[in-house]
């Protein structure tokens, strides 16, 4: 045990070298506005018209948010938030199961199979083995709510202030919002078996989240007409389009697991877990939730020849955030892992989670009445996103497999897939990790 340590603790140190490489000097995101408030400020407070020709009042800042658009920026941050921070990342149990024959002496292997990828298995790893590894995965989030991100389907529509009922309040901003989000997640994960039955095990991630936006801002003069000085943008123009961008790498949530088998049978049995979700991750620039979570989950696997089918069912208490409300959330994860080769086993997950009572943005026909220069009244139909309560499902599948490439060491290879077009979505997801036993 205590060579065993040893090397632990070498392979542990040179892991945390390399994840204070991976974090860039804090000193280069000085100065700049947090990631979390580049949308809201981007949309409601950035999009400014050109000075009025002289003898006319300003209409510089004139334009704001209705109030449902102003919610719609803060629901994205939130969604962006909370799927960012808690978006599945590969399971920390090992790959290697094993249990003490206490008539040879020796650990024996537990299941032909190597787990699944994104799942728990009621198996544990057996007293007194450690199981280290890091996983990989990238993420770009196409679309929200069905509705292309970078493609500019997504509109809002800024309102003339109150100037005291006067004609030209009837003009309307309309703004396109187009962005690139990625986000990298880097997982470091220790998991060690207290006793045959019982594991604890911690997942350190360093997230990089990148967003890149603009609003491309357009001028309905629906009140006023073509041609107006009224409203404009510099150079008279009717339309403008406005950037922001930004970056940040550091430490996400850290996760601390326990795993209990309560009921034992041949490859697998039930299991409860406890996940500890700490809020270390800055969520000002998504790095993290701002929130701690506690979760409860029930794990079952077994064996049948080749074929280890599983299940979990969990459920999620989250605390309050600072930057944005966290959600409590109910998930399951079902699948199956199969054993094609002694050093192969090619799994599949179904995952899915409800956010509860999230609130979501829906999109509706609004009416928008207006009156002309010469007192005629006229109406236009914009379609614009309003504020619905209820919870947010979101539902992915993972394909992949794991390789026993030499001892007891593993390389995984997975796809997680949305299947649905709730939320944030990153329709692929390629996902890579690497674990060892000793």
């Amino acid at each position: 045990m205590n060579r065993r340590f040893s090397v632990f603790n070498r392979r542990v140190l040179s892991a945390a070298i390399c994840g204070m490489l991976m974090v860039p000097a804090a000193a280069a995101a000085q100065g700049e506005a947090p990631l979390s408030q580049m949308l809201t400020r981007l949309i409601q407070s950035e999009i400014w018209l050109a000075p009025p020709p002289p003898g006319f009042p300003s209409h510089e800042a004139h334009f704001i948010p209705g109030e449902d658009q102003q919610l719609a920026p803060y629901l994205f941050n939130q969604q962006i938030v909370t799927q960012l921070a808690t978006f599945p990342i590969g399971s920390s149990s090992g790959g290697f199961s094993f249990t003490f024959d206490p008539s040879l002496g020796v650990f024996q292997r537990a299941s032909d199979t190597f787990g699944p990828a994104f799942a728990e298995r009621a198996l544990t790893n057996g007293r007194g083995r450690v199981t280290f590894g890091a996983n990989y995965q990238r993420s770009s989030y196409g679309s929200f709510n069905g509705q292309s991100l970078d493609g500019g389907d997504i509109t809002f529509y800024l309102r003339h202030i109150d100037s005291g009922g006067l004609f030209f309040e009837g003009d309307v901003v309309e703004a396109k919002l187009a962005l690139d989000l990625d986000s990298t997640t880097t997982s470091f994960f220790v998991n060690y078996g207290v006793t045959d039955n019982f594991d604890i095990a911690v997942t350190v991630p360093i997230v990089n989240v990148s967003m890149d936006a603009r609003v491309d801002a357009r001028i309905l003069r629906l009140a006023t007409g073509e041609g107006s000085p009224i409203h404009s943008f510099e150079g008279g123009a009717s339309s403008k389009t406005f950037p922001a961008s930004g970056s940040r790498t550091g430490i996400g949530d850290i996760l601390f697991r326990t795993k209990y088998r309560f009921v034992e049978a041949q490859g697998g049995g039930m299991a409860v877990g406890v996940d500890l979700r700490l809020p270390s991750g800055d969520a000002e620039n998504l790095l993290g939730t701002g929130a701690a979570a506690l979760t409860g989950t029930l794990i079952g696997s077994s064996v049948h020849g080749r074929l280890a089918p599983h299940f979990n069912a969990s459920f999620t208490i989250a605390g309050e955030g600072d930057v944005v409300q966290t959600a409590n959330e109910f998930g399951y994860k079902a699948g199956v892992e199969f054993a094609a080769a002694p050093t192969v086993t090619l799994v599949a997950d179904l995952i899915g989670r409800t956010l509860l009572d999230v609130g979501r943005l829906q999109l509706a026909d609004t009416v928008w009445r207006y009156t002309d220069s010469q007192g005629e009244q006229f109406s236009t139909t914009l379609r614009e996103y309003e504020r619905v309560s209820g919870s947010l499902n979101l539902v992915s599948l993972a394909v992949g497999g794991k390789f026993n490439v030499a001892a007891d060491t593993l390389i995984s290879a997975n796809l997680l897939i949305a299947l649905n077009d709730s939320g944030l979505v990153a329709r692929v997801t390629p996902v890579v990790g690497l674990d060892f036993s000793f």
